[in-house]
């Protein structure tokens, strides 16, 4: 999951299992399964929809080819965690950056459909053999993981979702929609359960709670807000993710948005931060 967590100590192992958001990824412009709104209520469905006109619609989103950042997890001013990534969500390919357990630099160069690809480390290719496929399936857990803290908000009509309007809550003087988004057997962990706090004003969402897969349904959820939302070749992004009662932030630098690609982006094998 967070690959150079591992080496920090079984403490904030313990406190990055709850961080890892084990969704699968739909949101590639070519797949041919669609939402299926007959499994939603209809009220969610309109708040959702709402939402979308907020964030820049889906025409804006569709135009968005290329995404690219880095996913950074930081606890009391220090940096546990910064992966670069590269996604051509037209073709599928995709390149994910970091540091491993080991303290290795990687790079990983593959199709988020095919999950195969060529995995460099510190500048050398590995080759076909266990250790390569062990590297390429912890890159495409980052992505899984990394993209939805970024994109949620986008995902809310993926295949497999289903919405249902939980509530109305007032938080510090303001209004929320309260949308509850469960799967239907998709995903990694299909038995995660998300709230959506999409707020009455802007309609974006400001906050999400969430228990995932293998904690008890009843369980205190993990709570963050989604702030610093800013405008990206027409769609809208959150860039900064404060947690409540915990010394840990996750955040989104050099996040770069485009309806074109750079084909040599897929090529580098070289650190880039």
């Amino acid at each position: 999951m967070l690959n150079n967590i591992l080496r920090m100590g079984t403490a904030i192992f313990i406190l990055f299992l709850s961080l890892y958001c084990g969704r699968n990824d739909t949101s590639s412009t070519n797949d041919t399964r669609s939402f299926d709104a007959s499994k939603s209520d209809s009220s969610a469905i309109e708040v959702v929809d709402e939402m979308w006109q907020a964030l820049g619609g889906r025409e804006a989103w569709a135009k968005a080819r290329y995404l690219s950042y880095r996913w950074i997890v930081e606890r009391e001013d220090s940096v546990l965690a910064d992966y670069r990534h590269d996604w051509d969500r037209y073709t599928g390919r995709y390149r994910a950056e970091g540091t491993n357990r080991d303290g290795n630099h990687f790079v990983a160069l593959f199709n988020v459909q095919s999950r195969q690809g060529d995995v460099y480390l510190d500048g050398v290719e590995l080759p076909d053999d266990s250790t390569k496929a062990n590297m390429l399936e912890r890159a495409y857990a980052r992505f899984i993981n990394d993209s939805y803290w970024l994109l949620m908000p986008y995902k809310l009509n993926d295949p497999g979702v289903i919405l249902s309007y939980d509530r109305e809550q007032e938080i510090q003087n303001k209004g929320y929609d309260v949308v509850k988004v469960t799967f239907e057997q998709v995903g990694l962990t299909p038995d995660d359960t998300y709230r959506a706090f999409i707020n009455k004003q802007d309609r974006l969402m400001h906050k999400w709670e969430y228990v995932l897969q293998g904690q008890e349904p009843d369980a205190e959820p993990t709570v963050a807000w989604w702030m610093d939302w800013q405008e990206f070749d027409g769609i809208k992004l959150a860039l900064d993710r404060q947690f409540e009662d915990r010394s840990i932030r996750i955040y989104f630098k050099d996040v770069t948005v485009s309806s074109t690609v750079d084909e040599d982006v897929f090529q580098l094998t070289e650190r880039t931060f």
